[in-house]
């Protein structure tokens, strides 16, 4: 008997069906069932979470993102149930959920060890922030009109002065997220490496740079006209001061994903993202 923990998404009200049904069949093979509602909010953050061997979430790829920090370190893989329009990293249908599910008993289901990243802001000497990320870390100016100034540096090598409007630091799994909007490139999810990718930087020849996930991306925020601030995966956010100094670094945690059998990483590019090239 496994020990299953629901984090069911209740802001979608299709939710609650979906999860009634998962329910009912996980009690019929002998699984110990538990539901955690969430809310989509940082207030999930501060949900005590029940011990279980497996996890599965209901929902969209933010309620993916939530539930990947709230597992953190727990070394608990978990099934991604799309629910809703649109998923890229929730890959598996709920009608397809008892399926992957017998596959993941019978050890067919490959589970994928995603790179986080971890953030921390020092002000004054002092760490003032921290948190981690699967997807992304963003630094934006939040200031109408105004440039950041950002002061880059990879393994305390200087790397650039840059003016625009931020800068991404993406994973590999983030690489079809944020990052792809501001031009980044697709990295394919088993790779180990850190994307660097200014946001509309005002000198062209800064592009998007690849590099491995063992360096160490630190970067200062010299004095300007220009507030900033800095998110994890879209919905952790703090704000950043002149002279102080973020680093992002490789997690020692890994983001533990139940893949589907049935679809593949390239096929996921062709049809939610129409690599394929033709026209939809």
């Amino acid at each position: 008997m496994n020990r299953v923990v629901i984090f069911a998404n209740t802001t979608k009200a299709e939710v609650i069906p979906v999860a009634e049904s998962m329910v009912s069949y996980l009690s019929s093979i002998g699984e110990k069932v538990m539901i955690v509602a969430l809310s989509a909010t940082n207030r999930d953050m501060e949900i005590e979470i029940p011990d279980a061997d497996v996890a599965v979430s209901l929902g969209g790829d933010g309620t993916v993102l939530n539930c990947i920090n709230l597992l953190k370190g727990r070394n608990i893989p978990l099934i991604p149930v799309k629910v809703g329009t649109f998923g890229y990293i929730t890959d598996t249908q709920a009608s397809e959920f008892s399926s992957v599910y017998d596959s993941y008993l019978k050890h067919k289901a490959v589970i994928q060890k995603r790179l986080m990243l971890d953030v921390s802001v020092v002000r004054d000497g002092k760490e003032v922030f921290n948190t981690s990320a699967l997807n992304e870390i963003a630094l934006t100016a939040s200031t109408r009109a105004r440039m950041a100034a950002i002061r880059l540096f990879v393994d305390n090598v200087r790397a650039a002065d840059l003016k625009g409007d931020g800068i991404i630091i993406a994973t590999p799994t983030g690489s079809t997220a944020y990052s792809l909007a501001a031009g980044g490139p697709v990295l394919d999810s088993e790779l180990s490496a850190i994307i660097i990718n200014p946001i509309c930087p005002f000198t062209m020849s800064i592009r998007p740079l690849v590099v491995g996930s063992e360096k160490e991306i630190r970067i200062e925020i010299p004095p300007q006209g220009a507030s900033l601030s800095i998110t994890a995966d879209g919905h952790i956010g703090f704000d950043i001061c002149e002279n102080d100094v973020i680093i992002v670094k490789k997690s020692r945690h890994e983001a533990l994903l139940v893949e589907n059998p049935q679809r593949s990483f390239i096929e996921l590019l062709r049809d939610k993202l129409g690599w394929a090239g033709g026209l939809n």
